[in-house]
């Protein structure tokens, strides 16, 4: 028996009210507990819809769908990691990986032409380091913008935020890094220390995870929007 469109905006209604608060976890769990029900009423269609709903919840035990819950989390971290090394190893062999090669040397060199050209020291390293992150910012709010407050309720943007704590060593060694490195210049590589290549290649991994890091999140949102055009148009 196939539910109504009143019977799943009633299951939406109180899986929200048991305390499940990211969207994509929310209708993972219906996708599951809508198959249920519709074994359920396929056998005795006089059972109320909240009836089926309390019998699959209590055939979890006392727990109700706490374990559930988890495993789509877990379900959900592990999908996202896999889209993160696919986008990774596809970015590495495209045309795509110039853009984190373009930033990391942009970063590198305005700062080492700053401290030659235009007397401002070591510290030029600490200024285009903040100019990144405010590019870093505007570029994430760009690639999601008017989205952005709503994908804090996806299990999948929390896992998107761990992945881009990878990217935090990096970016504040953009920051302190001169203190220990200085500037130098890209464009004679043989004269760079061990250190200083090192440093360089620490950069572009901060670069080329924020630069896939939009498309893995994206491709995390269309499986739940799957189930959420199966579940809206029913």
């Amino acid at each position: 028996m196939k539910l109504s469109k009143d019977q799943i905006e009633q299951l939406k209604i109180l899986i929200s009210k048991k305390g499940y608060p990211e969207i994509d976890v929310q209708y993972e769990i219906l996708d599951h507990v809508a198959c249920k029900a519709e074994v359920m009423l396929a056998e005795n269609p006089n059972l109320k819809i909240e009836e089926a709903f309390q019998k699959v919840h209590a055939s979890f035990g006392i727990f109700g769908f706490a374990e559930l819950e988890e495993s789509y989390k877990k379900l959900i971290e592990k999908r996202l990691l896999g889209y993160f090394w696919g986008e990774l190893k596809s970015s590495v062999f495209s045309l795509n990986i110039l853009l984190p090669i373009l930033l990391t040397f942009c970063y590198f060199q305005s700062a080492y032409v700053l401290e030659k050209n235009f007397s401002f020291g070591e510290g030029s390293a600490l200024m285009i380091g903040f100019l990144f992150l405010a590019f870093a910012a505007l570029w994430w709010y760009y690639s999601f913008g008017k989205g952005f407050k709503k994908y804090k309720n996806y299990a999948s943007w929390r896992g998107n935020q761990g992945i881009l704590m990878f990217t935090y060593i990096p970016l504040q060694f953009m920051i302190q890094g001169y203190k220990y490195f200085g500037n130098f210049n890209l464009l004679e590589p043989f004269t760079l220390s061990f250190w200083q290549v090192f440093a360089v290649l620490f950069v572009f991994v901060g670069m080329t995870t924020l630069a896939v890091l939009p498309t893995v999140f994206r491709k995390s949102l269309e499986d739940t929007k799957k189930l959420e055009k199966i579940y809206k148009t029913a």
